[in-house]
Formats: structure tokens, C-alpha cells, sequence
């Protein structure tokens, strides 16, 4: 790594003219995500990793001898806005690459725009199996476990424990989705475990008592949840007077955003599956960001703020080994960069461009340092126990 630094100044060094005055203008990242709608919060967590990350590199000297500019457009979880703000952050502004969203339709909208014009995009929090397998293409890359993962890592986590499981999610793809994936991947870990009842809301459903009654009146030992935001948050406060979790295990989806929200609402003892919760990243790395993050914005860095400063990190990491901006030079670069982040060292297979970023499941204690519940007994879940193989991606692959 280090004599590609080496060669990437000299090529600086003994660079013409119009090389050195090309040094002088700002590396432009594009940022598309979502930040009015019910994915607003995880944008402007997002924002903030993302612009610590390059306020960190611009501090340092920069990327090539060059500053780092974020450019921003609100996609409001809308495609085609995804699709026209990504094209105008090329053709208009420039950018020599591209970070986000928020959503994962709009995340296949701006994949998609990076595909047509060749430039490198970084997904944070986007995390359709889709955006890797079907509609792969050599200029995506992606620092978030897939919902493929998650739903196995879930499975991995709870299957062995529990013989009756209901399930709950928004009518939406992701959830079907990740249904399919938890019971494909259960009957392997815990073949003699069933889903005894099934309930899908519509997104940003209001009353969730017939759901309930459903489900309860399978008598399950655990309740397994894909919801999130305010339907998560909906659900538990009206799910609580019907004795659900007395009655039976929750399981879920725990964004820090959802577990802020719900305070002493949320019950102790639920499982929660998180992407990078602040309380179980110890190293001094980690502990840092979530100081200095603390400083600046007088909140707790979300899931959000920790992917997008490391995708960000990864970013300038590819461009330095690159020596380039030249997209094809930072896919090559990528692939062989391995970044010690703040979840551990990531590096991103060539296979799919997935990192291997773990998933963190635990349970929700009260914690006196904070008003919000927290995660304690945290299992890390390496991507490598969870991520598709070769063989899988290819099949997917040959389907589409």
C-alpha cells in the first residue's frame, strides 16, 4: 500500500502542467439520499459521517493534495428523483464519485445512473440483495450487511431457540424479502421451528390491533418484526397493553433513531439486530468517533453516521491507492484496499464489491448512561458466515 502512495506522489510530482492544475480543484463526492420523508433522520445522520469523514481528510491534506467537496441532493425516497439528481450531480456538478442514499429504490435508481455513466458509488445504508446479485455491475459497492445477511443472521441468532414464530412486516418488498431469506435460512439452522402466523401492514399503518390479535392468537414463543421507524414504534407502544412481550419473545429490527424514540417505551429483553450500534464498537477507533461526533452534534452517532464516515473513508482510501479519480483505476484500487474502520477491517470481495461488515445482534437492557435502552450480550455475526457464496450470486445472477 504504501509504495502505491509512493508512486501515485511521484506521478504527482513529475505530472504536466494541466495535471498539476487539475490538482488544485476539489475531489467532488455526489450525495443523493433522503432527506425529507420518513427516512429523514438516517440522511442527516448519514450527512454528518459523511462530511466528518472528509472534514478528517481535508484537515490532513486532503486526497491527491486535493480537498474533498460534498455535493448533496434530497431524493425524498422517490426513484426518480434519484434517477435525475444522480444524472445532475454527474453531468452538472461534476462529481467524480458518488456515496448513498438512504433508501434501496432509490439506491437501485442512483446504481443504476452510476452503471450508465461509469462512475464509483458507495451504498452506507441501501441493503436490497439486488444492488449485488441481479443488478451488480463493477461500479457499485456496498459497506452495509445485505437484507439477505440480516435475515440469516437473525435466523442464526434466534432459529435454535424458539419452535413457533409469528412475523410481522410492512407490505413492501424488503420485508417479503426478508421473510423468505429468515425461512430459508431457519430450516436449516432449527428445521423443526414453523412461522405459525404471518401479518403485513400497510407502511405507516395507524392501528395495529387486528395485526396483533393475529398474531397472538397463534400462540407463538417469538415475535419476529421487519418494521421500522414509526411503524416499528407504533406497533410496540400498541402492541404493550396486549401483553405481547409477556406473552412472547420480540424480535426485531433496532435502529438507534426507532430505540431513541420508543425511550422506556421499548421493553428490556427484546432482541435486537443493529448494523452498527456505538455501544458494542469498543475500539479506541470507534470510541473516538463517537466523542467527537457527541462534541459536534450533541447527539449518539447512529447506524447511519458510522456507515457513512467509513464510506466515505473507503472512498478517498480507493482514490489515494488509485492514484486517480478515473473510475475504472479506484474499482481496481478497491478491491485490494483493506480499511481498518471503525467496525473492524473491511475489505470488499470482487465477487459482489460486499464488505465484510458484520451484523450485531443482542438484548435491550436499561442503561444508566443513557435515556434509551441499549444492546448488552451483542453476538457479532461475521459476514463471511452469512453472505452468499460464489455459487449463489451466480445463480442469482443467471435467474435475472
Amino acid at each position: 500500500m504504501l509504495a502505491v502512495f509512493a508512486g501515485a506522489a511521484i506521478a504527482l510530482a513529475l505530472g504536466s502542467s494541466p495535471m498539476r492544475a487539475s490538482a488544485q480543484q476539489p475531489i467532488k463526492v455526489g450525495l443523493t439520499t433522503d432527506s425529507t420523508g420518513v427516512a429523514a433522520a438516517f440522511a442527516r445522520s448519514q450527512i454528518n459521517g459523511v462530511q466528518m469523514a472528509i472534514d478528517e481528510l481535508n484537515k490532513s491534506g486532503g486526497v491527491l493534495n486535493r480537498k474533498v467537496e460534498l455535493i448533496t441532493r434530497d431524493s425524498q425516497l422517490k426513484p426518480d428523483l434519484g434517477t435525475s439528481h444522480t444524472r445532475d450531480l454527474i453531468t452538472g456538478e461534476k462529481v467524480d464519485v458518488l456515496i448513498g442514499p438512504a433508501g434501496s429504490a432509490v439506491g437501485i435508481t442512483v446504481s443504476a445512473m452510476a452503471r450508465q455513466y461509469r462512475k464509483v458509488v458507495m451504498m452506507t445504508i441501501p441493503n436490497s440483495p439486488r444492488i449485488t446479485t441481479e443488478q451488480f455491475h463493477s461500479y457499485v459497492f456496498s459497506i452495509v450487511p445485505s437484507g439477505l445477511m440480516e435475515a440469516r443472521a437473525m435466523a442464526e441468532a434466534v432459529g435454535p431457540r424458539f419452535k413457533r414464530i409469528a412475523f410481522i412486516g410492512g407490505d413492501y418488498e424488503a420485508a417479503h424479502q426478508n421473510l423468505k431469506f429468515f425461512r430459508d435460512r431457519l430450516a436449516k439452522v432449527h428445521p423443526e421451528a414453523q412461522i405459525v402466523a404471518q401479518a403485513w401492514p400497510k407502511l405507516g399503518e395507524q392501528d395495529y390491533s387486528s395485526y396483533i390479535t393475529r398474531l397472538m392468537s397463534a400462540k407463538p414463543d417469538l415475535v419476529y418484526s421487519y418494521l421500522w421507524g414509526a411503524d416499528l414504534v407504533g406497533f410496540v407502544k400498541q402492541a404493550k397493553p396486549y401483553g405481547v412481550f409477556d406473552k412472547s419473545t420480540f424480535a426485531s429490527l433496532t435502529y438507534l433513531d426507532d430505540i431513541k424514540a420508543l425511550g422506556a417505551d421499548l421493553p428490556e429483553g427484546v432482541i435486537g439486530q443493529m448494523r452498527a450500534p456505538f455501544f458494542a464498537l469498543t475500539s479506541d477507533k470507534a470510541r473516538k468517533f463517537t466523542a467527537d461526533y457527541r462534541a459536534r452534534f450533541n447527539d449518539w452517532p447512529t447506524d447511519w453516521a458510522f456507515m457513512g464516515y467509513e464510506g466515505m473513508q473507503l472512498l478517498a482510501a480507493g482514490i489515494q491507492a488509485a492514484g486517480s479519480t478515473e473510475s475504472d483505476a479506484i474499482v481496481k484500487a478497491l478491491e485490494q484496499v483493506r480499511y481498518e474502520g471503525l467496525r473492524g477491517t473491511i475489505s470488499l470481495r470482487a465477487l459482489d464489491h460486499l464488505g465484510n461488515v458484520p451484523s450485531f445482534i443482542g438484548t435491550t437492557v436499561a442503561d444508566k448512561e443513557t435515556p434509551f435502552r441499549q444492546m448488552k450480550a451483542v453476538q457479532r455475526i461475521p459476514a463471511e458466515a452469512i453472505w452468499p457464496s460464489a455459487d449463489e450470486v451466480a445463480r442469482l445472477r443467471e435467474a435475472k
